[in-house]
């Protein structure tokens, strides 16, 4: 992997560029970033015609782009889009407290002990809207839940397992977002892919689900 830079419009904006065995371009932004991957032999004047012409989505991409956390002194976490200001206080405990908008932190491994409240947190609401919507929206049995981190994904539906995992991601974003994650997951055991039939068991539950979806497309994982 390397990094380059190009002009888009009127500001300078950095690439990384890794070459690989895939058979097109493929450009993303990444935390902001944008991320290129090319097949080998690919010429750079190629790939950088191609960051041309697309260059507006992606300058797009890369201002929307807004941290969900910086695990600092006097740093911040998004918890259900309520920004909340981080406290250190070091006393060899992992556990955080919450103040009104302060989260205290009691230990100097910021980063862990801030995503193990996430992950707490973000399992206590999705078991309970779980438990919500088989109770008025589905006849299925409680699947088992993991929280996991994943790079491109918010859920996925292992429904030969009868399990259901999500993104710790998720915690970052507002409660509506996370409740459609959830409804798309459950209806997986209903249908299997992302047919038409698939999203018209979401619309039942979710009539605005498509406003939802492109929300969710905004967010980065």
């Amino acid at each position: 992997m390397k990094e380059y830079q190009m002009q888009l419009n009127d500001e300078i904006v950095t690439y990384q560029l890794t070459y690989k065995h895939i058979k097109n371009v493929r450009m993303r932004v990444r935390d902001g970033l944008l991320v290129i991957s090319a097949p080998y032999g690919t010429p750079q004047k190629y790939i950088e015609m191609m960051i041309y012409t697309y260059r507006q989505r992606l300058l797009d991409q890369i201002h929307a782009y807004q941290p969900y956390f910086q695990y600092a002194e006097n740093g911040f976490v998004l918890i259900f889009n309520q920004r909340y200001h981080l406290v250190i206080r070091d006393v060899g405990i992992k556990r955080c407290q919450f103040h009104g908008t302060d989260l205290y932190v009691y230990h100097h491994d910021i980063q862990s002990c801030v995503e193990k409240e996430c992950q707490r947190l973000l399992r206590e609401y999705i078991e309970e809207r779980v438990i919500h919507y088989l109770a008025h929206d589905f006849d299925l049995d409680m699947p088992h839940i993991d929280i996991k981190k994943y790079k491109s994904r918010w859920g996925s539906c292992y429904y030969k397992e009868q399990r259901i995992s999500f993104h710790l991601g998720l915690i970052h974003l507002d409660k509506e977002l996370i409740d459609y994650v959830i409804v798309h997951e459950l209806c997986h055991f209903i249908y299997h892919d992302h047919s038409a039939l698939f999203y018209r068991e979401i619309a039942k539950r979710l009539p605005n689900y498509q406003q939802l979806q492109r929300r969710l497309k905004g967010k980065h994982t």
